[in-house]
């Protein structure tokens, strides 16, 4: 009997220190987030507007590529089926894409069209308000896919 309530004690505190170094040492929801499709922005009620788009170099499957803008949010502080918009930022709104990433389709955001964004980290750009200003670029890279295929966002 006491080996029975060491295993079930065992196992509960396992979960909790699994829990804990898993989720709350990676401070997951101080973090801004992105939707991966519209139907999840929508579900999480950060959904703003579909963008529309063009293909330059490329004619093969876009493998459920939309682009569009969304609110900034981050997971809540325990679980990450909660959203928190952001609003202490100046710049709340990013514009987001949905696609199936394989390895013969995958989209880059370029250099040039990360400086058309108010703000822009790396590899994501920020918006003040919800709406282009100009036309972003998007790089299609892949495996099979020709150098200097592209996608117009605007």
């Amino acid at each position: 009997m006491i080996l029975l309530v060491i295993v079930v004690a065992g196992y509960f505190a396992f979960g909790y220190i699994n829990s804990y170094f898993g989720w709350y040492s990676h401070e997951h929801w101080k973090y801004r987030k992105g939707s991966t499709d519209i139907d999840e922005a929508k579900r999480r009620g950060v959904f703003v507007k579909e963008l529309n788009y063009k293909v330059e170099g490329y004619s093969g499957d876009l493998y459920g590529f939309k682009p569009f803008i969304e609110k900034g949010y981050t997971w809540g502080y325990h679980t990450s089926e909660e959203t928190a918009p952001w609003t202490n930022t100046n710049y709340p709104y990013q514009i987001s894409f949905s696609y199936v990433r394989t390895s013969n389709f995958g989209v880059l955001m370029t250099d040039e069209g990360l400086e058309k964004f108010d703000s822009s980290n790396a590899s994501w750009g920020y918006l003040k308000y919800p709406q282009l200003q100009d036309t972003i670029i998007l790089e299609i890279a892949g495996e099979n896919i020709p150098r200097g295929a592209i996608i117009k966002v605007y």
